[in-house]
């Protein structure tokens, strides 16, 4: 009896490795079913650091089965089931070792299907259905929407699919950020850090540093070797600089400091120094004639200008426009009567005005700033004074 049991015993664990011999240990296995599916291609694609690219295909059975295996060239790594005719994929997180099984609808491959056996790929299914999820609150209304641009009621379907944008963008705005949050050392937050939400990213460095930050030291600390995270960790560091650059550009043009000297065109195509601007107050303007506000703040200058212009006030207005003819008739036909010129990326980046527009220096006629980013009132008040 004994003997016989040892013998059971053994021709179970022989079985278990006879079920996992074709699996060598650093390989992946990606299989499945599709239904609706039957001789339909589909592609493997590896989503490296660097590039998207085909890396295996195959066409499915009758029996809407499929099966990839191969050696990652580096673990963890992203991949992305695609159909051929069908315009379906999803991406799937692989680690050596893993027996990843997928089923699914092949046509709506994209709305629904179901992941095993990989912890990564599952959290990516995760952040997918988040997504989705808010996507569908919206899509109802929006196919009414496009599907009816004559309609009665066109005004109220846009006013209703506008009002469901803005108040899903804000929810899966926070789902995304309390995903990610969850477990930052996956390569699933990193896609989470690029997500979108219709056409729109979820994230930006500018306002969400604190997650690209948190994804990037996880990362690298987990797997200091992996290119997405040698990737994330340099863009970061490429943020983290700029920005330093940026505190240090603004820090040099405070109160108190000298502006920078400046030359550049007129609407003649001729030369004009900031410093050969001899007013007792000179005021340098940032600004770009799309720009509603650039609007109003000149519609204001025009007024102080008329006013204090022969007390010693003077305008350098340094516009960004790409369109030189549009800005130079912008000027004519709003009459802006004093010396404006156009700028160039350098001094875009210089005085900041990347994500700063319009913008306003006060300058006294030693050419120091006496005052920045006034509100039209603070600048009214400054010029009664000194003028």
């Amino acid at each position: 009896m004994k003997k016989l049991l040892l013998i059971f015993i053994g021709a179970l664990l022989l079985a278990a490795c006879n079920n996992n011999s074709d699996l060598k240990s650093d390989s992946v296995i990606i299989k499945g079913y599709f239904t609706k599916s039957q001789g339909e291609m589909i592609f493997l694609m590896e989503l490296s650091a660097s590039k998207l690219e085909v890396i295996d295909s195959t066409t499915i059975g009758a029996d809407g089965k499929f099966k990839f295996e191969f050696v990652p060239m580096e673990s963890p790594e992203l991949y992305v089931l695609k159909s051929r005719h069908f315009n379906q994929a999803i991406t799937l997180l692989a680690e050596s070792g893993e027996i990843i099984e997928v089923e699914g609808d092949l046509p709506s491959l994209n709305e629904a299907y179901e992941v095993r056996n990989s912890a990564g790929s599952e959290r990516v299914h995760e952040l997918t259905k988040i997504i989705n999820g808010r996507m569908a609150l919206v899509s109802e209304y929006y196919t009414q929407y496009r599907d009816n641009p004559d309609s009665l009621n066109i005004n109220v379907l846009r006013a209703k699919v506008d009002s469901l944008l803005r108040v899903n963008q804000v929810a899966v705005y926070g789902e995304v950020r309390d995903f990610i949050k969850a477990d930052p050392a996956s390569l699933s937050s990193l896609l989470a850090l690029y997500s979108k939400f219709g056409m729109n990213t979820i994230l930006e460095y500018k306002y969400d540093s604190d997650l690209f930050q948190m994804v990037s030291d996880s990362l690298i600390h987990k797997y200091p070797n992996n290119s997405h995270s040698l990737k994330l960790h340099q863009k970061v560091l490429d943020f983290a600089n700029a920005d330093q650059l940026k505190a240090e550009r603004e820090e040099s043009l405070s109160v108190g400091k000298e502006f920078p000297e400046i030359i550049l065109n007129d609407i003649d195509n001729e030369a004009q120094e900031l410093n050969m601007c001899k007013a007792k107050i000179c005021i340098v303007t940032v600004w770009v004639s799309t720009n509603k506000e650039s609007w109003d703040m000149n519609a204001r200058l025009k007024d102080f200008y008329k006013k204090y212009q022969s007390k010693g006030m003077g305008i350098y207005a340094i516009s960004f426009d790409t369109d030189k003819l549009a800005w130079t008739n912008y000027c004519h036909m709003d009459r802006l009567v004093w010396t404006n010129v156009i700028g160039y990326p350098r001094e875009k980046q210089m005085l900041n005005a990347e994500e700063k527009m319009p913008r306003v220096f006060v300058l006294d006629s030693d050419k120091k700033i006496i005052a920045k980013d006034p509100s039209m009132e603070e600048l009214e008040k400054l010029l009664k004074a000194s003028l």
